[in-house]
């Protein structure tokens, strides 16, 4: 009994010892606009172009800086994206060339070239511990 109650822990032990937790920093552009601040925390490249596999939160604008924290993510990459919805419709309204209307950033302030930035541009190592992403929203 004694041997499978110390199994139990040791396999409980690794299990937290490979999680992690980012805290997203984002200054707003635009922090009199109310709405909504909608956040992606992504594992892969894959998930950071089409959001499926990320971890997203919707949070209301309450003042210049916000602070969200996403906890008990695995070690790794993971890339953020963020956008202010000031209307509050859910999406990220754009022109119709697909220029963003409403403030967006990306982890590390990263800037794509005719688009979003790349997986690894974008994204901050989840380690033990929590680590911080800043974003400063752009429009």
């Amino acid at each position: 009994m004694r041997s499978l109650v110390t199994v139990i822990a040791m396999a409980s032990a690794g299990h937290l010892a490979a999680q992690g937790g980012v805290t997203v920093e984002v200054m707003l552009s635009k922090p009199d606009a109310g709405g909504y601040l909608m956040l992606a925390v992504c594992p892969s490249a894959d998930s950071f172009a089409n959001d499926k596999g990320c971890r997203t939160m919707r949070v209301p604008v309450k003042g210049a800086v916000e602070r969200v924290v996403f906890a008990d993510l695995p070690h790794g990459p993971h890339a953020v994206k963020v956008f202010h919805d000031v209307n509050a419709n859910g999406t990220l309204d754009t022109n119709w060339m697909g220029i963003p209307r409403e403030p967006y950033g990306f982890g590390n302030d990263a800037m794509g070239t005719m688009g979003p930035p790349t997986f690894q541009q974008a994204s901050v190592r989840v380690g033990p511990g929590e680590q911080v992403a800043r974003v400063r929203m752009k429009g």
